[in-house]
């Protein structure tokens, strides 16, 4: 079988933009009134890279949320059971089954729902699908450029190729290059040594330094995974100007994925109040942020509402 032609690349250059891209993923949303024994960042982290998370209550734990597997759909086809996924525990149940309930199943949900058999699905798109293709789809064209860049700038170091017959010569040549890098001074001694190579000189590399370009490349590709993910980005940081139509179209792109994503999510927190009786909500992270600093004195009414003097 024939040796694929396409470049290699290094699995830890892979797996370095595959984390960076989850990382960002991580942080999209911003998760309120969560019981102290849900984790924030566990959540989203399983959301992002395994699509399904089941929010249920233990009764020794109390509610709680783990990675899961679904089976069985139901007339809208989406999943009616989940099975736990938790992998090297100590004193803990490893498979927890529970019925999912959806506030959509019959009128009578509520009242029919029994948090010892029954729980609540989240999913992180509309049928639990992950990030994982677009993880690897980016993160794959990430580290080609990387690797590309690495190439230029390390054959930008070789500034000439010469043509010796003995392995004498080539090592007399290595040995002269390395003393002028350690800032030693050009001396020919050896009449002989550039005796394969016209004018005594050898042939200039010529590889361009494109760094800059690749750069310019890589900033491209980060873009258009975050437009794909649901950051707002107004282009990328290069020396063509983006127009305000392009910003505009990119707001309008990516606010629309990221509505895919926090519709799901404000779906689960409207179920999981109704059954388990909390106020979780969830919003995009940049959204909150804009809230506080509308509102600094966290008063819930962009600040506007009146305090007493005295403080209370």
């Amino acid at each position: 079988m024939a040796r694929s032609k396409i470049p290699t690349i290094p699995d830890n250059k892979t797996y370095f933009y595959r984390e960076q891209l989850y990382r960002e993923l991580s942080h999209i949303f911003a998760w309120e009134g969560l019981p102290e024994t849900v984790p924030a960042d566990y959540l989203e982290r399983t959301l992002v890279r395994h699509g399904y998370v089941l929010y249920y209550e233990d009764e020794r734990i109390g509610q709680d949320v783990l990675r899961c597997t679904v089976t069985g759909y139901n007339r809208h086809q989406l999943p009616v059971a989940a099975r736990t996924y938790t992998p090297n525990t100590v004193d803990e149940r490893t498979q927890i089954s529970r019925n999912i309930k959806r506030l959509t199943d019959h009128k009578n949900v509520e009242y029919e729902f029994d948090a010892a058999r029954d729980g609540v699905l989240i999913c992180n798109m509309e049928y639990g699908q992950s990030t994982g293709l677009i993880v690897d789809h980016f993160s794959k064209r990430l580290a080609l450029s990387m690797q590309a860049f690495d190439t230029n700038l390390l054959w930008s170091n070789i500034p000439y190729i010469f043509q010796t017959s003995t392995d004498e010569t080539k090592l007399s040549i290595e040995s002269m290059f390395s003393r002028i890098f350690e800032g030693e001074p050009f001396i020919i001694t050896d009449k002989n040594l550039f005796v394969d190579n016209k004018d005594r000189a050898g042939v200039p590399s010529g590889i361009k330094f494109i760094c800059n370009e690749i750069l310019d490349v890589q900033n491209e590709i980060m873009m258009k995974f975050r437009e794909a993910v649901g950051f707002d980005t107004a282009g990328v940081d290069k020396a063509e100007r983006v127009n305000t139509l392009e910003i505009k179209s990119n707001n309008q792109h990516t606010t629309s994925v990221v509505d895919i994503m926090l519709q799901q999510r404000q779906i689960a927190c409207a179920a999981i109040n109704a059954f388990f009786g909390q106020n979780i909500s969830v919003k995009v992270l940049g959204q909150v942020t804009a809230e506080k600093e509308d509102d600094p004195l966290g008063t819930g009414n962009n600040g506007t509402e009146k305090l007493d003097p005295n403080g209370f």
